[in-house]
């Protein structure tokens, strides 16, 4: 009996009737129910009920991590373009490498509703402090841990690939040599705070 899956996991797209793929990026839905289940509490002997996280809340997580995180990394990127051409010049590419150069040129030009024009260090503190941000990781992390076992590895790996992506370049930015100057440091907690953010989904994907 295949899953009660009403919407991809992977992209979000509703599924066709009893489908066993998804028609948009091919995921199988697998076997397995959403119901609630009780848990006994030792100190007192009572049921707790718990409930599942649905397929509908899951959808609705990832999609608020991934927007999330693109406009996170717009933040950062946008930081340090500034921050590093007042540094070393427009020319700044050829001191910190291919791998963060590219991270803040594609990042940088990304397009978003939100109005993000305003000061990069403050936007970045308040999407990574975002209550909805962080209750969608929660959600995950406890979908995740839900389903974990019928989800098969490639399905898991698809998930950790491109955290692991954000991880590194994150890694990249903390070990940039930028100006002692509060606001960069104030920046450098925040990249710290953000490379936990997300090294906990990572940990959760294991």
């Amino acid at each position: 009996m295949m899953s009660n899956f009403k919407y991809c996991p992977m992209c979000g797209t509703p599924r066709d009737d009893e489908s066993q793929f998804c028609k948009n990026c091919n995921f199988e839905f697998l076997v397995g129910e959403y119901v609630k289940v009780e848990n006994k509490n030792l100190e007192n002997d009572e049921k707790i009920e718990v409930e599942k996280v649905s397929q509908e809340e899951f959808v609705e997580s990832n999609d608020n991590i991934r927007f999330g995180r693109d406009k996170i990394n717009h933040c950062i990127a946008k930081y340090l373009n500034n921050e590093l051409t007042i540094q070393y010049t427009e020319k700044y590419s050829e001191m910190v490498g291919f791998d963060t150069s590219e991270y803040i040129f594609t990042n940088s030009n990304n397009q978003f509703k939100d109005n993000l024009d305003g000061d990069a260090l403050m936007n970045f503190e308040n999407l990574l402090h975002d209550e909805e941000l962080i209750d969608s990781k929660n959600i995950f992390i406890q979908w995740i841990g839900e389903n974990r076992g019928h989800l098969p590895g490639m399905v898991l790996n698809q998930y950790r690939v491109p955290i692991q992506t954000n991880v590194n370049n994150i890694k990249n930015m903390l070990s940039l040599d930028l100006a002692q100057t509060d606001d960069n440091e104030k920046f450098k907690n925040l990249l710290n705070e953000y490379l936990n953010f997300e090294n906990e989904f990572l940990e959760n994907l294991l």
